[in-house]
Parts: structure tokens; C-alpha cells; sequence
């Protein structure tokens, strides 16, 4: 498989910084749990000052480098500002059927004809689409999944050096 290297898009900067919220939401769990032990000791003890000092710099510590160490990745790839695109050949493609989580209440069949709306309602369908190349199966949208047969040649978008897909699209 051959591999060549490009510049990243505007869409793949877009999608790499959507994937560093993690690191924020871990960030601001700590703050919270800090800020929480921080009050609780501030109402138990309102005279002593230095275990609230300590929970604040421990906390805003402890996130700021989960932040960094999150993130480290995400960040690379940002400051290299290269992808790495690899040649591959489609093996098959697969639809499934997917349905939403907590769209539907309880279904009973007998009940659910005569009260549909107590009883009667399903949940959502929806599709999903997969390339499988080689023995990985990879989310694709409907588009390129209509583009595509098996057998065709594929690009597969990698950041470098953090090696995450960034989208299929068909040579």
C-alpha cells in the first residue's frame, strides 16, 4: 500500500479539534470535584485557609494536566499540519439497520394495535453504513457508500503522527 502525504483540510482541523473536547470535559470534572471539596471544607473549617489552598492548586493541577496529557495527540497533529494518505482496496460494503436508544417506549404487539399511543410506539430506524477493508469495518456516510463497490480503490485519511482516521473517501 502506498502512502502519501498531504496538508490538512479545514474540515480535518475541524474534526481534530471536535475530538479534543475530552480532554476539556475531564478538565472540568476535576475543577468540579475540586470546587465542591474546596466548599465543603470552607463550611466545616472556615478559619483554616490551608487545606483550601491546597484543593484549589491540587485541582487546577490535576486538570490542566489532564488537559495537556489528553490532548497531547490532538495536538501534534494540529502543529504538524500533515496527513498521511493510504491506498487501500474495498473488500465489501455492509448496511445495517440501527436503531435510537430511548426513541421507543414499551411495545406490547396486541396492546400496541389497539392503543398506539400508550403502548404503540417503536423505535426510530435508522442506517448505518461500513466499508470493510482488509479485516476492519469502518463507518462510512451514505454518500461515499453509495460511490463505491467492492473491489474499488479507497483512500483512507490518517492524521500523522496520531494515526487517527479521518475520513474514507474513493480515488
Amino acid at each position: 500500500m502506498e502512502q502519501k502525504k498531504r496538508p490538512l483540510t479545514e474540515k480535518d482541523i475541524m474534526m481534530i479539534r471536535s475530538e479534543k473536547r475530552m480532554g476539556f470535559v475531564f478538565a472540568s470534572l476535576f475543577l468540579t470535584a475540586g470546587a465542591f471539596v474546596s466548599l465543603v471544607l470552607t463550611l466545616l473549617k472556615p478559619d483554616e485557609t490551608l487545606p483550601l489552598a491546597l484543593t484549589i492548586t491540587l485541582s487546577i493541577t490535576l486538570s490542566t494536566l489532564v488537559v495537556f496529557l489528553v490532548n497531547r495527540k490532538h495536538n501534534l497533529d494540529l502543529k504538524n499540519g500533515q496527513k498521511y494518505v493510504k491506498a487501500a482496496i474495498l473488500s465489501h460494503k455492509e448496511k445495517t439497520a440501527s436503531y435510537e436508544a430511548g426513541s421507543g417506549k414499551l411495545y406490547i404487539p396486541i396492546l400496541g394495535d389497539l392503543f398506539p399511543k400508550l403502548w404503540g410506539q417503536k423505535m426510530r430506524k435508522s442506517q448505518k453504513y461500513y466499508f470493510i477493508v482488509g479485516e476492519e469495518k469502518h463507518e462510512v456516510d451514505e454518500q461515499v457508500y453509495k460511490m463505491a463497490e467492492p473491489e474499488d480503490k479507497i483512500e483512507m485519511n490518517y492524521t500523522y503522527p496520531g494515526n487517527n482516521l479521518l475520513g474514507i473517501t474513493i480515488d
